[in-house]
């Protein structure tokens, strides 16, 4: 490998990289593994990084200063740009959404986007199950740019070799420290054996320039990368348990390969391939704001990624990184990033989120309102035995702009059927669904008199509760001890609302099978647990008031490749199982589900998948929730 050429196979693998992640963020149902492109991107950065700064250091001892002067030339004015412009279109198109927007903002602009969205609620679920946030996708750019500062400290501060052997102590450390927790999707220190993989690679050549890859093991290689790339979801368990260490083995083959096989530049070296290589930065900063801001069919999207790219790539990004324009990089591309920073502060204090006691307050009006303008009996859907119902069920009463619909395991009931003293305590058990309900669930309750306790961990399973949270592991790991609390003394109405449970994947830890709701293990495991929740709510007295979950709204955020029709299934078996357990006279089911998803703007999911705090939550509690039970 000479080390002033330039390598057009490397392009064009970078370009199939980028084809790859956009094929799977507008199509994910075309290639469910497409997130691969992003640890291809991981293994090319440590090649190349490690390439160029030991070849620097070898030619002319050239600084860190140089160095980083580069990465800001080449980096800086398309994410800034991308930044400012994301921002710009969510205060005009969706102005609810600017607070968290310029908070995403903000750490992407500081390159510590990953930590951000690992630290909110959700973490990792933010992939695949959380907001689709126009900058959800700089945590991959804020873990690059992290090892464009440790890494070239590191080799030059210690030489190429030594920085090898601490390379693979930070990777060991990192996969050990967050091996089956689903944030180490975010954490660099697991991340960063991806990068090493590259790293390895330009060491080994930069000694031996002579060696190379045999064909039939960059085939099996690439053969790997291409199987995953088919079949792996990203929310199956194997991504964080050793999968990206298989990544990181056949990325690392293949970009050997490239780098010194002449049939590789005769393949990938390619036009197009090279040409989406060459634009994959700005293909990659710009697909994800434009497929979820644009409302259009994701063809369009993308192709208006593709024209921005090619202009992107002509009137910013090379004049600036040729030298042609911003003759002092640091100072200036500095000064606009404290700027964007500073204004995206000022936007985010100014448009601050309702708080617990706003959207309590807010709730409480609501309440107060709707109670004045009801002039009889609210109708409201709760599932009950049907030898308790006697009767085929009815179509519900349009109330407060919800539509006519039917559900799919209720019947209607014309009077609450839960009734509670004005005193009564009121404790809220759950997963993250639970978690958003929380602040208007309490201004119900304070409403009524009563007292509020809310129990709700965002992706607490059933299954982690003090009997059987050492047996299961779902997308996000297994807990440290259990997170689904026993009803205590005082509780006089326990509400539990699950959504994790109904839809997502489950593990059995000593065996690593996967279950779903519809297989018996897992049915049997939550039953087992909801039936020691009802079990502990008889004991001091209390009710139990299960609440249906509604299917997710945006199939960008589906961890499953089957779609809309396996969720239904699966929240068909939930369903019946809570129908089962309302046999009992103390336990009533609220089917909602159907209602929420029929009714998207009074409703709002901007995630897709929790209600949003101070409209959606708050409309649910007082059109349905609260008309269900009677404080007395």
């Amino acid at each position: 490998m000479r080390k002033d050429h330039h390598i057009a196979a490397l392009d064009g693998l970078r370009g199939c990289a980028v084809a790859a992640v956009v094929i799977y963020h507008a199509w994910p149902k075309v290639l469910p593994g497409g997130w691969i492109g992003v640890s291809i991107f991981f293994t090319l950065s440590g090649f190349l990084i490690t390439t160029i700064v030991t070849r620097d250091h070898e030619l002319s001892r050239a600084s860190l200063t140089i160095f980083w002067r580069r990465r800001a030339r080449r980096l800086l004015p398309a994410a800034l740009a991308t930044t400012i412009v994301t921002v710009a279109a969510v205060a005009a198109i969706d102005p609810d959404r600017l607070p968290g927007t310029a908070e995403a903002g903000i750490f992407a602009t500081v390159y510590a986007h990953n930590w951000w969205s690992a630290a909110t609620t959700g973490g990792y679920w933010e992939i695949f199950d959380s907001a689709p946030s126009p900058l959800a996708h700089m945590w991959s750019l804020a873990i690059e740019e992290q090892v464009y500062v440790f890494w070239p400290l590191v080799v030059l501060g210690i030489g190429l070799r030594r920085a090898l052997v601490v390379g693979v102590a930070v990777a060991a450390v990192g996969t050990w420290f967050w091996w089956g927790n689903a944030d180490a999707y975010y954490a660099t220190p697991f991340r960063f054996g991806e990068v090493l993989a590259g790293a390895v690679v330009a060491a080994v050549l930069l000694q031996r320039p002579e060696r190379r890859v045999p064909l039939v093991l960059a085939l099996l290689a690439a053969g790997v990368i291409f199987v995953l790339s088919a079949t792996l979801s990203e929310g199956d368990p194997f991504v964080v348990r050793g999968a990206l260490t298989v990544l990181a083995v056949s990325a690392m083959t293949v970009v050997a390969w490239c780098a010194t096989a002449t049939a590789a530049n005769r393949l990938l070296g390619a036009a197009p391939f090279t040409w989406l290589g060459q634009r994959s930065y700005a293909i990659y900063l710009f697909h994800w704001p434009l497929l979820t801001m644009l409302d259009t069919p994701p063809v369009f999207a993308v192709l208006a990624t593709l024209v921005l790219a090619e202009l992107s790539h002509h009137l910013i990004e090379w004049p600036i990184r040729s030298g042609a324009r911003l003759r002092s990089p640091v100072r200036s591309l500095g000064g606009a990033s404290v700027a964007v920073v500073a204004v995206l502060a000022i936007v985010m204090l100014s448009h601050t989120e309702l708080g617990r006691d706003e959207i309590a307050a807010v709730t409480a009006a609501a309440l107060a309102e709707t109670q004045v303008a009801t002039t009889g009996s609210p109708s409201v859907t709760v599932s009950v035995p049907e030898s308790e119902s006697g009767a085929e069920p009815t179509p519900e009463v349009e109330k407060m702009g919800v539509a006519e619909t039917t559900s799919r395991t209720s019947t209607t009931m014309l009077l609450p059927k839960v009734h509670l003293s004005g005193n009564a305590t009121v404790m809220l058990i759950g997963d993250s669904t639970a978690f958003n309900l929380r602040h208007a669930i309490a201004g119900w309750v304070e409403a009524n008199g009563g007292m509020f306790v809310s129990k709700a961990f965002p992706t607490c399973s059933p299954v982690f509760d003090a009997d059987q949270y050492l047996n299961w592991v779902n997308a996000f790991g297994s807990p440290e001890g259990p997170c689904r609390p026993e009803v205590g003394e005082g509780a006089d109405l326990v509400l539990v609302v699950d959504h994790g449970t109904a839809l997502m994947d489950h593990q059995y830890a000593s065996t690593g099978v996967t279950y779903d709701i519809t297989d018996a293990p897992l049915k049997d495991a939550v039953r087992r647990s909801y039936e020691s929740t009802i079990s502990h709510a008889a004991r001091v007295g209390a009710q139990v008031l299960f609440v249906t979950p509604p299917r997710p709204l945006l199939r960008e955020i589906i961890a499953h490749p089957d779609g809309f029709a396996e969720l239904s299934s699966r929240l068909t078996v939930y369903g019946e199982l809570l129908a089962d357990l309302a046999n009992d006279e103390n336990v009533n089911v609220l089917d909602i589900g159907e209602r929420i998803e029929d009714n998207p703007n009074r409703y709002p999911r901007s995630d897709g998948l929790h209600l949003d705090e101070a409209t959606g939550a708050v409309h649910v509690v007082v059109d349905l929730i609260a008309p269900a039970v009677a404080f007395d």
